[in-house]
């Protein structure tokens, strides 16, 4: 039995977590990954938002989520758990299982009636999302997203 540890990202950790960034999102420079997960981690005077991560018997990060309480017009109180990435070369369905159920604790924490989690492009063909319905998530819908060109805005 795997004994897997859910715990937050801690500031000395990010470049740790960065691979699991990279495999996902390979276009993500190392900067920005820093920039974006030192503004969660770091500001721990904001207990809705962070990145929680799953922690293997050997040490390393072999899952992470970014997330944030929302309220939601359907669903009221609720936790977003944004860059859902599970990485394991023995068993990532338990490392998936592990990260689903602490984002699902964190959750009922913090008094959220729904949890949304928005899995990467790459991830939504394989077997995690199927791993996430067997807990009871299912699809509610779809998140599309428009790259814009970067555009400077005149100030006056």
């Amino acid at each position: 039995m795997r004994e897997l540890k859910a715990q937050p990202l801690r500031p000395e950790s990010i470049a740790q977590a960065y691979p699991l960034i990279q495999a996902a999102l390979p276009e993500v420079p190392l900067e920005a990954w820093v920039a974006f997960a030192q503004a969660l981690v770091q500001h721990r005077d904001q207990p809705e938002t962070g990145i929680i991560s799953i922690v293997s018997e050997q040490g390393y990060i072999a899952g992470l989520s970014s997330y944030r309480v929302d309220h939601s017009l359907k669903h009221g109180h609720s936790l977003t758990a944004d860059h859902f990435v599970a990485i394991d070369m023995f068993d990532r369905r338990a490392v998936v299982h592990a990260l689903a159920e602490a984002v699902e604790a964190l959750a009922r924490e913090h008094c959220c009636g729904a949890v949304h989690t928005a899995l990467l492009e790459k991830n939504s063909t394989d077997d995690t999302a199927a791993a996430l319905a067997r807990r009871g998530h299912r699809v509610e819908s779809v998140r599309l997203c428009k790259i814009l060109p970067h555009t400077v805005v005149a100030k006056n």
